[in-house]
C-alpha cells in the first residue's frame, strides 16, 4: 500500500510539474505573439516594433522547446521527485502558512539570483563562450520564447539548477514549489520579451531586473548577468554599461519629447 501510495505521488508530481511547466511557459508567450504579430503597444518595443530574430531561428527555437517541454521536463520532474522528497516535500500534507511561503520565496529568490548570476557570467567566458552559451545569445533582440533556448548544459546549470535548489532545500511543499514555478517561468519570459511594459511586476522598484536590462545584455553581450534582481551586478560593477546606455537613451528620449 505505501509503494502504490508513493509511486501515485511521484506520478501526481510529475504530470503536475509538466503541467505547470507548460502551461506558465505558453500562456505569456501565446499572448506574447499576439502582441507581436499585430504589434501592439508598439511604443514598449525596445528594439522597435519590426526588430525580431530570424524566421529559421524561430523555428528551431519552437522545436528546441517542444522536446524540453514534452520529454526533458517530465523525465526531470519523474526521476528528480525522490531528491525532492528525500529533503522533505510533501504532496499530501497540509498548506504551509502564509509566512513559511514567503520564507520560502525570499530564499529561492537568494538562491535562484546568485546562482543564475554567477553561472551566467562564467558561461560567458571567452574559453567556453562558444561551445555553450552562444547558442542563447543567437537572439540579439529576443523574444519570450527564447528564455528557454540554451544548450543541454547551461540548461541545467543556470536554468534548472537555480530554480529549483531552493525548493529542494527548503523541503517546500509541493504546490509552493508549483507557485514557484509559474512566478520563476513569467519572469524569464518576461525578461526575453522585448517589451519594457509600465506597472511590471517584475521592474517595479530599483532593485529589479527587468527586460530592459536583459534586453541589452542579449543586443550588446555585456554585462547583466542578474535575474530577479539587480544584487549581483549592483556589487560587482557588471551594470555600468547598461547604465551608461540606458541614462543616454532617456536623454535623448526627453530631447525628442
Amino acid at each position: 500500500f505505501h509503494s502504490t501510495m508513493v509511486l501515485s505521488e511521484r506520478v501526481f508530481f510529475t504530470i503536475g510539474t509538466a503541467l505547470v511547466h507548460t502551461l506558465s511557459y505558453g500562456i505569456p508567450n501565446l499572448i506574447l505573439y499576439f502582441i507581436y504579430v499585430n504589434k501592439w503597444f508598439a511604443k514598449y518595443k525596445i528594439q522597435g516594433p519590426d526588430v525580431f530574430p530570424e524566421p529559421a531561428l524561430i523555428r528551431e527555437c519552437i522545436k528546441d522547446n517542444l522536446v524540453g517541454h514534452l520529454i526533458v521536463v517530465p523525465l526531470a520532474a519523474y526521476f528528480g521527485f525522490p531528491l525532492f522528497q528525500s529533503f522533505g516535500m510533501t504532496v499530501s500534507g497540509p498548506l504551509p502558512s502564509v509566512l513559511t511561503v514567503l520564507r520560502d520565496f525570499v530564499v529561492f529568490i537568494a538562491i535562484n539570483d546568485t546562482l543564475f548570476y554567477w553561472v551566467h557570467r562564467a558561461l560567458h567566458h571567452k574559453s567556453i563562450y562558444k561551445y555553450i552559451h552562444k547558442k542563447h545569445h543567437e537572439a540579439k533582440a529576443p523574444i519570450g520564447i527564447f528564455s528557454k533556448y540554451a544548450h543541454p548544459v547551461e540548461d541545467i546549470l543556470a536554468n534548472s539548477l537555480p530554480t529549483i535548489l531552493g525548493p529542494i532545500l527548503m523541503g517546500t511543499h509541493c504546490y509552493v514549489f508549483w507557485l514557484w514555478l509559474v512566478i520563476r517561468l513569467f519572469e524569464t519570459v518576461d525578461a526575453h520579451s522585448g517589451y519594457s511594459f509600465p506597472y511590471n511586476p517584475y521592474h517595479m522598484f530599483a532593485f529589479q531586473g527587468g527586460a530592459d536590462r536583459h534586453d541589452f545584455h542579449h543586443s550588446h553581450n555585456v554585462g547583466c548577468f542578474g535575474s530577479f534582481t539587480i544584487f549581483w551586478d549592483w556589487i560587482t560593477g557588471t551594470d555600468k554599461q547598461f547604465l551608461e546606455f540606458y541614462a543616454k537613451k532617456q536623454a535623448e528620449s526627453k530631447k525628442a519629447a
